[in-house]
């Protein structure tokens, strides 16, 4: 009896050794450095353990039904409140058609013009705070800040500001990305107080540009806001995201091994077709894609990143990272898709029918595996 008690002892102790090593093989190919003081984590091309998500259709929004007012036809950005009411830019008609969680429509927001309160040319629109939608309006030159009903609540200029995109945070503060082309590209990332006197530089990239070379993929920045008003931005050239606090410092770097996706010829020729080039430039057509296209952050501060990678049936997929910065999930959409929300365990993306405008609004319920 004592031998077997021995042997019974040494058998639960080799299981719960098992399971210690076995937990250990999984997360030990996500390694995390801290280099020139920042956290860097580096997840491998396949993580040893990724939950699986499952992805399940539930409502699709194209406004048809609801009217040709409500009807969708150039969507340029979508957001949803926490009553998961969900607000639709139409760029046709520069307006914005909201939709209760059923998909009804409920009202219109916006008029275009260039006067007092008018939109013109309005090509984001971002939820602040859950409680304001602010538009960067390029061609009226002026931030616009709108109630959730539809009133106008206040505008700013920025005739003395060239951004190429902006944001502001929760607390009023205004993030504005430059792209400057000039002999060598110039990326700067400020922050600005809200009535865009200048607080701040958060990053400032400088590289090389060939002279009279039309690069074919976009050189510029992305950069999303996140719900702790940390800012979370890349280079697109390479897998490597940086998440930086309101103060300016970076507390996290990202970076994902990953395979480069070749451009085909056929997608090489639809690049350029119908493009016309001075006779003194030419045009650089690469090998590879970048690695990351977009990325959007959700209400826990998880990135889903898309990539160029396509499933068999020509899908994209996209990486998940969690608020840590390990790649998590790994999941696909059709290729005529794009990811614009994800909220309350619910993915909006919008959804083209002819491979041009985004002329629907499609909302997966989530299932986290």
């Amino acid at each position: 009896m004592k031998s077997l008690s021995l042997i019974l002892k040494f058998s639960l102790v080799f299981f719960i050794s098992s399971l210690v090593f076995s937990y250990s093989l999984q997360t030990e190919d996500i390694k995390i450095k801290i280099i020139n003081g920042v956290p860097t984590v580096y997840n491998p091309k396949v993580p040893a353990s990724l939950q699986k998500i499952v992805l399940k259709e539930d409502l699709v929004i194209s406004g048809e039904k609801e009217g040709v007012e409500y009807t969708l036809s150039d969507i340029r950005s979508v957001q949803v409140d926490e009553e998961e009411i969900i607000y639709v830019l139409d760029l046709k008609d520069v307006r914005v058609k909201v939709f209760d969680k059923n998909g009804k429509g409920m009202r219109i927001i916006g008029k275009k013009g260039q006067g007092p309160g008018e939109l013109q040319l309005p090509y984001r629109m971002y939820l602040i705070s859950g409680k304001e939608l602010m538009f960067y309006d390029i061609s009226n030159r002026r931030i616009s800040y709108y109630s959730l009903d539809g009133k106008c609540l206040r505008e700013i200029s920025t005739r003395n500001q060239m951004f190429e995109r902006t944001m502001t945070d929760s607390k009023g503060y205004i993030i504005g990305y430059f792209f400057i082309p000039g002999e060598m590209y110039m990326h700067e990332l400020k922050k600005f107080d809200s009535k865009l006197n200048p607080v701040m530089t958060l990053v400032t990239i400088e590289e090389k540009r060939t002279p009279y070379v039309i690069e074919m993929l976009d050189p510029t920045l992305q950069f999303r806001l996140m719900e702790n008003d940390n800012i979370a931005w890349s280079h697109p050239s390479s897998y490597e995201i940086f998440i930086v606090s309101p103060e300016g410092k970076t507390l996290r770097k990202i970076v994902k091994d990953h395979d480069s996706v070749r451009i085909t010829e056929a997608e090489k020729k639809k690049m350029i077709e119908g493009r016309t080039v001075p006779p003194e430039y030419k045009i650089e057509l690469p090998e590879y894609y970048n690695p990351l296209y977009y990325f959007i952050c959700d209400e826990d501060g998880r990135i889903y990143v898309r990539t160029y990678e396509r499933d068999n049936k020509g899908g994209f997929y996209y990486d998940v990272f969690d608020s840590e910065g390990r790649n998590i999930a790994k999941f696909s959409i059709p290729g005529n898709e794009l990811l614009f929300v994800v909220k309350k365990n619910k993915m909006y993306a919008v959804m083209s029918e002819d491979g041009n405008e985004f002329s629907s609004v499609k909302r997966y319920s989530v299932e986290w595996q």
